[in-house]
């Protein structure tokens, strides 16, 4: 069989000969040695077929098995750009989703149109396969593209080292703002915009990388090679804006002036930001006052700013069905509030109450006591004078006795009062909004953030991406890049799922990212006897349900798998066509024997 790729005609003066077929072909041999006949008197060559001539190139030729047997060396270091073959089964379904996405955004069409074909469908398989395989590991794309259709022209399967070359040299950062300015241009900038501003950070030892630097990383070691990442979501329509990288040693808060600067730059003006727990603080929310920005801010119910006001709301709304949010299984009031002493103004305070969260942190919470009552328990009758002793003193009153300079502890009692209001506030937590909205609304905004985590954070879905994996800042760029791409599409998996839960009032255990993207890679196209490739099985009523969610039917998929089966149909009737498919296959026997009866006349 000749392979899809070719490889230059080994140089081997006297040993290599040509042939040409009836047909024009022309057929590359290799003399591999020689027999002396001594009662005929001359000698008869030993040749093989070890390649058919490219005749768009006369020095090189399309290879086949002989040629790896005659020329490992040769063949091992001429590693070709095409990994010919495809699997007999190909994972197509969520393919097809993808596909029709990212045509309806036009981004197949930008990615194309700046990149050429061939750079512009690659990176349109690069951002699937971040999105299908949830890895970002160059050297895992072919496998990926061995089992699934794919955008590049001829479906084409590049190697790894194809895949760095991309990211190293033929995406540049004006590409990368060229893709922002052009995927903001059609959006509403009258629009309120919530930024969700929760950075990650993503690990990278590589040394050259100006961005890599020492910071406080997600796994709470400070000083580990880190960049971040932070996105702009427009929450109201669940899709991403943009994002920014930056060095891994600059605070979060201190990169909130120049993510605003660049959303004005593009043309927003009516900005809010959607923050994690970790915002909550007076300085932070007198920022957001003085510039007159909008804010959407998660707090624990325990923290003494809102604790008040959730105790006092406690028993008002935990039980009523119309305070139900059936979404997220959680009840939720809005009250009016001052959060902090010199508050100068009232609050939206949006308090919520899960069972399942009160069931949970109790149960942390009876034993995190278990184990400090073990722990002083071990301490009685000890010296505790160099011994940190606040985690005790919050849940127990503790007695010492003065023994000539030593501080012994010498009995502990539980302070009830302290446990029982811990313990009252078990499953409640609190959103604060500066714009009135019902308890319900701020929920869903807040969670919409969560399209950003599942994919850039490092604790989150997308595991593939904890670490870069990369050498050059050309390429950590690059790779972020594609991943914003997969973001896009992620998200819109998100959003349609969201409203069809929304729309249908039913959350079934398989309507999430996810799963529907598991369930949708179970479409599979196969490919036998005729070699044409055809649906494996009847489309499931899970799958035309979840096909229904992005307003697509089962016929939608069915046409498009047999456009995919009549795109490799034409592309294997070309590769015949100029000799290098499954078809054109010659018995190198016979065509030996033919050429030793040529000599022997």
């Amino acid at each position: 069989m000749y392979r899809k790729f070719t490889v230059p005609i080994p140089d081997a003066p006297g040993k290599m000969t040509e042939k040409k077929a009836k047909d024009g072909s022309v057929y590359i041999y290799y003399e591999y040695g020689r027999i002396y006949h001594r009662d005929r008197k001359y000698t008869i060559p030993n040749r093989v077929c070890i390649g058919k001539k490219d005749p768009g190139n006369g020095s090189r030729m399309f290879p086949n098995d002989k040629y790896f047997e005659y020329f490992p060396d040769e063949s091992a270091l001429d590693v070709p750009e095409h990994i010919g073959g495809r699997s007999s089964c190909l994972r197509s379904g969520a393919y097809v989703v993808i596909s029709f996405l990212l045509k309806k955004h036009k981004i197949l069409e930008w990615l194309e149109n700046r990149f050429g074909e061939k750079n512009g469908g690659l990176s349109a398989d690069l951002a699937s396969y971040l999105l299908i395989s949830e890895r970002n590991s160059a050297q895992h794309y072919p496998d990926y593209a061995y089992s699934h259709p794919l955008f590049t022209p001829d479906m084409r399967i590049y190697s790894d080292s194809k895949v760095g070359n991309l990211l190293r040299d033929d995406i540049t950062r004006d590409d990368i703002i060229a893709f922002t300015e052009w995927w903001n241009k059609g959006k509403d900038h009258r629009r309120r915009i919530y930024i969700s501003y929760d950075s990650t950070n993503k690990h990278c030892q590589a040394g050259d990388i100006d961005m890599i630097e020492g910071g406080h990383s997600k796994s709470g070691v400070d000083g580990e090679p880190v960049f971040n990442v932070s996105v702009a979501i427009d929450l109201k329509e669940r899709m991403p804006l943009f994002y920014e990288d930056y060095l891994g040693s600059i605070v979060d808060v201190t990169q909130l002036e120049h993510m605003v600067d660049k959303a004005i730059g593009l043309g927003y003006r009516n900005i809010g930001f959607v923050l994690d727990r970790g915002y909550f603080s007076r300085s932070n929310i007198s920022y957001m006052d003085d510039n007159g920005y909008s804010f959407i801010m998660m707090v624990k119910g325990r923290r003494q700013l809102v604790s008040t006001a959730v105790l006092a709301n406690k028993g008002t709304f935990e039980n009523r069905r119309a305070c139900h949010i059936w979404e997220h299984s959680v009840n939720g009031t809005t009250v009016m509030a001052r959060i902090y002493e010199g508050d100068r103004r009232d609050r939206f305070l949006h308090i919520y109450y899960s069972p399942r969260r009160n069931s949970l942190e109790r149960a942390a919470f009876e034993l995190m006591l278990t184990k400090l009552s073990a722990e002083l328990e071990r301490l009685i009758g000890k010296d505790c004078s160099g011994r940190s002793m606040a985690k005790y003193e919050k849940y127990y009153d503790l007695s010492y006795a003065d023994d000539r300079g030593r501080h012994v502890l010498v009995m502990c009692s539980e302070r009830t009062d302290e446990t029982e209001r811990e313990i009252s506030l078990c499953g409640y937590f609190c959103l604060i909004s500066s714009d009135r909205m019902d308890a319900s609304e701020a929920l869903k905004t807040y969670k919409s953030r969560d399209a950003s985590e599942k994919l850039f954070a490092s604790d989150k879905t997308f595991l593939g991406s904890r670490t870069s994996r990369i050498q050059s800042e050309s390429s950590l760029r690059s790779k972020t890049f594609l991943e914003f791409i997969a973001l896009i599409i992620r998200s819109r998996f998100y959003s349609c799922i969201a409203d069809h839960v929304s729309a249908t009032r039913r959350k079934r255990n398989y309507m999430n990212v996810v799963s529907v993207i598991a369930e949708l890679e179970k479409i599979e196209l196969v490919r036998i006897g005729d070699g044409v490739y055809r649906l494996d099985h009847a489309i499931t009523a899970r799958q035309k349900e979840i096909l229904s969610v992005f307003g697509m039917s089962s016929d939608d998929m069915k046409k498009s798998c047999r456009d995919i089966s009549n795109r490799l149909a034409a592309i294997d009737s070309a590769d015949i066509r100029n000799g290098v498919g499954d078809a054109d296959v010659r018995d190198d026997s016979k065509i030996e024997d033919e050429e030793e009866e040529e000599w022997q006349e």
